[in-house]
């Protein structure tokens, strides 16, 4: 074997390596920003600002390739052995229809199936159609209690959950890069004592009083706008994003529960050294309005995970509001074809985040007893590394590791650029 035709195999291999490196074992969640999923697909499908300068490779049928195919392995002491795959076409049938689909299950039995189906820009590119479903199920979910506590880093109880979703979202777009859209959605969850974990109680038992400790329905409609100037789908050098939402649901929508929220968020990207490094930086704040016990825990505003403060747990903080701050530096790795299936690039990312959560000490009493933790009134801030892998013009994998002085080497692993 000739020297070039070694590296060659030795760049495929790392590159397999990577694909197969999958979910790590790390903390089982949704992201905290979960309620802007449809908003950052719609950011993603809008058109690009400029084509890519001649001569970068990018219009080879490889380099645009629209399908991936990642399987997902790992281990982790929540979890045990998992495994899953993801599958995504933005492409599908030809006609840019988007297909994306993704499913994981553990030894512990933690299952998590996605589904998102997006049609092709109708009227005149004028109209998008998504349509979005997911179930989680989780025995082995910590809860530390509302507020900005000190709680941590060894939570206060521990539950099971089972989580519905489905919805619809109807897309008009008035202008190139502004997209006003329409939401009709629909969210089950059902909490139980789950399984034990270090002889912790279980939150039905430790938080009798918690509004949504016997799980309930809701029944949201959300107006969004979403705007962006970016430049690019999967590796942005310049430009904005803007999104803001408004939601609300009540028993007259056939929710279980009434409450209304505001989420805004504004997300900046600059590249400088001819693009070999990228300044990525986003804030984020949610509100959340309802009268006294109408709020489930499971709805609040919340922070920690990949999404927002990746050196703590998912949903490590509740609360009736939130801001957070998040900042990457980003440079390429390396670049290579996988066999004639990808173009993969990889690249590094330095991160440090900065947020805290919103509520009220009386809040925090009535929900959870007399005894509750009072809030800390402070910010909470992490750091970390990670990498991002990206297939032709399909999907970006990131696989973060977060320190926080809470935690240690949190790894998570997510799809999509974080903002």
């Amino acid at each position: 074997m000739q020297g070039s035709e070694l590296r060659a195999s030795v760049r495929r291999g790392i590159a397999l390596a990577a694909v197969l490196l999958g979910a790590l074992g790390g903390p089982w969640d949704a992201g905290a920003i979960e309620r802007l999923e449809v908003e950052q697909e719609i950011a993603r499908i809008l058109p690009e600002k400029k084509p890519p300068p001649e001569g970068a490779g990018y219009e080879d049928p490889l380099a645009k390739r629209s399908w991936a195919l990642l399987p997902q392995v790992g281990f982790g002491p929540a979890t045990g052995i998992l495994g899953g795959v993801k599958f995504v076409d933005r492409d599908l049938l030809g006609n840019r229809t988007t297909f994306d689909l993704e499913g994981l299950y553990s030894e512990n039995s933690q299952r998590l199936v996605r589904l998102t189906v997006a049609t092709p820009p109708l009227w005149d590119d004028r109209l998008l159609v998504l349509f979005r479903g997911a179930y989680v199920k989780d025995p082995i979910r910590r809860f530390w209690g509302l507020g900005n506590n000190d709680q941590g880093p060894d939570p206060a109880s521990v539950n099971g959950i089972e989580d519905i979703r489905a919805g619809v979202t109807f897309a008009w777009r008035p202008f190139e890069r502004v997209s006003f859209n329409l939401e009709s959605g629909w969210r089950r969850v059902n909490i139980s004592d789950g399984a034990g974990l270090d002889d912790l109680p279980f939150t039905p038992e430790e938080f009798p009083d918690l509004t949504g400790i016997d799980g309930g329905d809701v029944s949201p409609l959300a107006l969004s706008l979403v705007w962006t100037s970016r430049d690019d789908i999967f590796h942005p050098t310049e430009g904005w994003r803007l999104i803001l939402k408004a939601l609300h649901t009540n028993r007259d929508l056939g929710s279980d529960f009434e409450f209304t929220q505001f989420i805004g968020d504004l997300g900046f990207v600059y590249s400088f050294f001819d693009d070999n490094l990228t300044l990525a930086a986003r804030a984020n704040g949610e509100q959340i309005l309802g009268p006294d016990q109408a709020v489930p825990y499971w709805e609040m505003a919340n922070l920690g995970g990949d999404d927002t403060l990746r050196g703590f747990f998912p949903s490590r903080f509740y609360g009736t509001g939130r801001v957070v701050v998040n900042t990457e530096l980003r440079f390429p790795i390396a670049e290579f074809d996988f066999f004639d299936l990808w173009r993969v690039r990889i690249g590094g990312v330095a991160f440090g985040d900065t947020g805290r959560v919103f509520i009220s000490d009386e809040a925090i009493r009535q929900e959870e007893g007399d005894s509750a933790r009072a809030e800390v009134n402070r910010y909470r801030w992490d750091y970390g590394g990670g990498v991002r892998i990206s297939l032709s013009e399909a999907l970006v994998a990131r696989i973060d590791v977060g320190f926080s002085e809470e935690e240690t080497a949190l790894v998570y692993l997510a799809f999509g650029q974080t903002f």
